[in-house]
């Protein structure tokens, strides 16, 4: 996720506000539960969070041997299936554990980096393993050169006149390990996009080694990809290889509102120097360290992810705990406000234990052994990568000062905005996308995760209980007087559209959405025609339609649903015809209540008659 933060406060306010207008009731944490709705299934599996350490430090945490599970020799990754009345199949259990992909199927990066801090570069030598997984031969390969674009800021995705201080990446001796051929660059007029052509193709099945040198410039910005008051968020930094598709390379127009990254299952091996007093925090687990002469080289693995990325500062401290097998690192920086910022830090180790805790039951376990959950300002509310999330730091000295509301604010952004990026791990990570192209599988599951996370801290909130007839007849009013105050134009005629309907499904609310241009959610991020309404779109009214599957079917039937549809395609790069696949076959294609509803808030693709 990586939404502009007016647009997260607005999201935030609205959350809340249609929270504690729900049903009166008291919200309060209780025993942590799965209940189907009432009616709708048999099965009730009660689940209760590890318990968690929490230590302050100020040095990174010791590495550990392993990286995550191993896939087993047959692949199977369910110890159970389980039959719920309402579906067609049987489903996995929660809790169930998820393999990774073997590992002959994986590509592989070795990397050997040098972050200097004084000149805010980052660069190296990288070797990657990989081979043509497509049916057709590879006559030339794409790489995406994300760090490039921070040149100026348009090509950023900024407004205005922003002084990046970025620079075009510079890549050197490419090398295609087959013959030691040098191959040539070519750069499209979209600089992150990177063709190279091969004198003798790679045929399918073929693998090959393909080596290079880079270096490539920090912005100084405050962004999921820059540096700012000592912070280094070091993502997206180095060329990799974009993702075949039956349509040839992908190499979609980059955007900065979202996750727009496209990449392969890899294994990675990675070197990183840089000054002895700076801590890292990265994707996978260190297995090693050398210090000299006031630097040090620390040794990274990860196993089975989707990119590599880094934050770094001297200045981060420490709190960190444990979900089971996963040892969890939040990462922050005191500033001249130590309490405050180590209040924001524990309530987000605190949800990011809850959140491992809800979707290891909803959709089967996090698979990896470390997680690590970096708070720094960005222009964002959180962004997502494998492993690792960013969270803004959203403190200062008159937000603190009032402690009652400077502690809600802590709690709310620990319970909306952690457990989104933590949900991507499942929808982003364990399944990847093109988030371009159909970004709902992205962002509207990680923000249904958001319902799934309240749903297992707070079960007795009520804010998720359907609306009697008079709530639904002052959503209906406040609904026309929004787009009176919209056509009036003035600032608060940007306030999200979602905070005045319905979010249960409804003809009402159907007819209101396709008015504002908001369904149907399943659209390209390029086929929407502005910011506002793909955030709106995918991010809160895809959410609603991902949550009223659910209720249609029964909350217990669709986890299932979900874990069926992870298990078929973990660690691959689903398109949406996956997951209507998987949902048809267990839920029928007779159910007129879930046709109803999918009719209203997808186009065609997801209808029943054109999966079945």
């Amino acid at each position: 996720m990586k939404k502009p933060i007016k647009v997260v406060a607005a999201m935030l306010a609205a959350t809340m506000a249609l929270s504690m207008a729900a049903c009166g009731k008291d919200s309060k944490e209780t025993e942590k539960k799965w209940t189907a709705p009432s009616g709708t299934g048999e099965t009730t599996v009660a689940t209760t969070a590890e318990e968690t350490t929490t230590a302050e430090t100020t040095a990174a945490a010791d590495g550990s041997d392993a990286s995550g599970a191993d896939a087993n020799a047959d692949g199977n990754a369910n110890s159970g299936s389980l039959q719920l009345k309402n579906l067609k199949g049987a489903v996995p259990e929660p809790n169930c554990k998820i393999e990774f992909k073997k590992q002959e199927d994986r590509y592989h990066y070795n990397m050997d980096l040098t972050l200097d801090t004084e000149n805010n570069t980052i660069g190296g030598h990288v070797e990657l393993t990989f081979f043509n997984d497509s049916d057709k031969d590879w006559e030339k390969l794409c790489l995406r050169d994300y760090s490039s674009l921070f040149i100026n800021a348009q090509t950023a995705g900024y407004d205005g006149a922003l002084d990046t201080n970025g620079a075009l990446t510079k890549i050197e001796n490419i090398t295609d390990g087959r013959s030691n051929e040098t191959l040539k660059l070519d750069r499209e007029t979209d600089v992150s996009v990177v063709w190279l052509s091969l004198s003798k193709a790679l045929a399918p099945g073929e693998k090959m080694t393909l080596s290079y040198d880079f270096e490539a410039k920090i912005p100084t910005v405050a962004d999921r990809y820059g540096v700012d008051d000592g912070v280094f968020n070091i993502t997206n930094f180095y060329p990799i290889l974009a993702e075949y598709t039956k349509d040839g390379w992908s190499h979609e127009k980059y955007y900065g509102c979202g996750e727009c990254f496209f990449s392969e299952i890899s294994d990675y091996d990675v070197k990183i120097t840089t000054k002895d007093d700076m801590v890292l925090l990265t994707t996978g687990l260190e297995n090693g360290e050398e210090k000299k002469d006031g630097m040090k080289t620390q040794s990274f693995h990860a196993d089975c992810v989707r990119d590599f990325v880094f934050c770094a500062s001297s200045k981060f401290k420490l709190v960190e705990g444990d979900y089971k097998d996963t040892h969890i690192r939040v990462a922050y920086t005191e500033d001249d406000l130590p309490e405050a910022n180590k209040m924001l830090a524990d309530e987000s180790l605190r949800a990011a234990v809850d959140s491992l805790s809800a979707f290891g039951a909803a959709f089967g376990e996090y698979p990896y052994k470390d997680l690590e959950v970096i708070i720094t300002p960005i222009s964002a509310g959180g962004m997502e990568y494998p492993n690792l999330v960013i969270i803004t730091k959203n403190v200062d000295k008159e937000t603190a000062a009032d402690t009652a509301s400077f502690k809600e604010l802590c709690k709310n952004t620990a319970d909306y905005i952690v457990s989104h990026e933590i949900g991507h791990q499942w929808f982003m990570g364990i399944i990847g996308s093109n988030s371009g192209m159909q970004p709902w599988l992205d962002e509207s599951f990680a923000s249904y995760t958001e319902i799934v996370y309240d749903l297992y801290v707070y079960p007795d909130s009520g804010r998720y209980t359907p609306p009697t007839d008079e709530e639904l007849e002052a959503a209906r009013k406040a609904t026309e007087d929004f787009i009176k105050q919209q056509e009036g134009g003035g600032d608060d005629a940007v306030a999200p559209v979602f905070a005045f309907h319905s979010m249960f499904f409804n003809e009402t609310t159907a007819k209101f959405l396709k008015a504002q241009g908001l369904t149907p959610v399943n659209r390209a991020y390029y086929a929407y025609p502005d910011d506002f309404t793909y955030v709106e779109s995918v991010y809160q009214i895809g959410k609603e339609a991902i949550f009223n599957i659910g209720e249609t079917l029964g909350r217990d039937e669709f986890y299932g649903i979900i874990r069926e549809y992870i298990q078929r395609n973990a660690f691959t790069n689903a398109d949406q015809s996956d997951f209507f696949e998987v949902l048809y076959e267990l839920a029928g294609t007779d159910n007129e209540q879930l046709n109803e509803m999918m009719a209203a808030y997808f186009d065609e693709n997801g209808q029943p008659q054109k999966v079945s």
